[in-house]
């Protein structure tokens, strides 16, 4: 029977696993170093107080059972990869021989190193961890100022590093947020105020999407600063390069990411963020058997142009790495990967959205509710997996 594992139950890990799945012959393993899947579209919902955190994982335990007995989970972390000798040695000493590989171990947030105080400043929120955070920050900040009249009247402001679709949809769910609180009359959040910073807004998208962004942040409340980048921070203050400054109490970055630390430890090509380089058929030069996926791969479409580190481009990317293995398996022909994005939904706080399908764009509740039935559409398959799972583990356990 041969062996495939499969490092990351990310998005692009998990597509891998549902087509290498469907092959009885075909034994996988999972690892992991965190016991679940983080539904990280559905992470700013949780830092705004929309669902509670149960609701943004998916443990990869029951996961992987519901999936068939042929798939087996290991929570442990990836440590170093052996690709001459088909190895791969575990943080928890365990050595796992392969007959193929799937790289799918994410990013994590970039903390420019040429920005002096950035990283010891300021929080990423690419991981469930720093979501569940912030979320835990954020209601205590709201708490101090519902159990005392002398905070309710302090100015708080939060600063969000990087004009993008995270900084962009995570200032608007937060400033949502906040001003939901303060409608209710339950406390006077109207000192609360969001600062968002970056170069422009949406950097790369339609002027007519970054126009309506722009207009529903502006209705928020929240408080744009463009044409500038963040050249310093330091005592809860960021330094514009255009000499403006900004006093903060809390910075949140989402300027951008980089390949995690176990795939920048690969013995592979990468680019400047460590991502590996990869072919057309997601296999780094030399290693015929193993593939890179989702944002652990520098990934290219058609023309060579570098395409936006998103959960489509990363379903996408596992996907067709398992095709290409159980082709390769068979003795069939493996495909290129055609990376397209099919569009783009973006959350702007409260029942507001804008969905990009290219021919048309539509904006509000009606954006919304088709971002959420977009979600509910990944989700509930495999929770439904999952809970098959559990039966599965639980029956077991009883008869055992």
């Amino acid at each position: 029977m041969h062996h495939v594992v499969i490092v990351g139950g990310s998005y692009a890990g998990l597509c891998a696993l549902n087509e290498l799945s469907k092959h009885p012959a075909i034994r996988i393993t999972v690892i992991d170093r965190h016991p679940y899947h983080f539904l990280q579209t559905e992470g700013y919902d949780l830092i705004a107080g929309k669902i509670p955190f149960d609701n943004t994982i998916i443990g990869l335990r029951s996961l992987c059972a519901g999936f068939g007995d042929n798939v087996t989970f290991l929570h442990t972390a990836a440590e170093r990869l052996e690709p001459e000798s088909n190895c791969l040695i575990c943080e928890d000493g365990n050595v796992i021989e392969y007959d193929y590989i799937i790289i799918a171990a994410g990013a994590v947030t970039r903390f420019f190193e040429s920005v002096t105080g950035l990283k010891s400043c300021s929080h990423g929120v690419k991981s469930f961890r720093a979501a569940f955070k912030l979320k835990q920050f954020f209601e205590a900040e709201l708490y101090k100022r519902l159990e005392s009249a002398k905070e309710s009247k302090e100015k708080y402001s939060i600063l969000v590093g990087g004009a993008g679709l995270s900084g962009v949809e995570i200032a608007a769910e937060m400033q949502a947020f906040f001003n939901r609180y303060y409608r209710s009359n339950s406390l006077s959040c109207g000192k609360i105020k969001i600062h968002l910073v970056g170069n422009s807004i949406l950097p790369g998208m339609k002027s007519n999407v970054v126009n309506k962004a722009k207009k529903r942040l502006k209705e928020l409340g929240v408080i744009i600063h463009t044409g500038s980048h963040i050249s310093k921070v330091e005592n809860q203050c960021a330094y514009l390069e255009d000499g403006k400054t900004i006093d903060f109490d809390f910075m949140i970055f989402t300027g951008g990411i980089m390949a995690a630390p176990f795939v920048q430890s690969l013995p592979f090509e990468k680019n400047k963020i460590g991502q590996i380089v990869v072919n057309g058929y997601l296999r780094p030069k030399g290693a015929e058997n193993v593939f890179v996926v989702g944002d652990a791969a520098d990934l290219k479409d058609r023309n060579g142009k570098r395409i936006p580190p998103t959960a489509q481009s990363a379903e996408q990317s596992g996907t067709v790495a398992g095709h290409n293995i159980v082709a390769l398996l068979k003795g069939k022909k493996m495909q290129k990967a055609d990376i397209k994005l099919r569009g783009l939904a973006i959350a702007l706080g409260g029942r507001y959205a804008i969905i990009d399908a290219g021919l048309f764009c539509i904006d509000g509740i009606v954006a919304y509710i088709g971002k959420k039935f977009i979600e509910k559409s990944y989700k509930w398959p495999l929770r439904l997996r999952a809970r098959n799972g559990f039966y599965k583990i639980s029956h077991c356990t009883k008869e055992k």
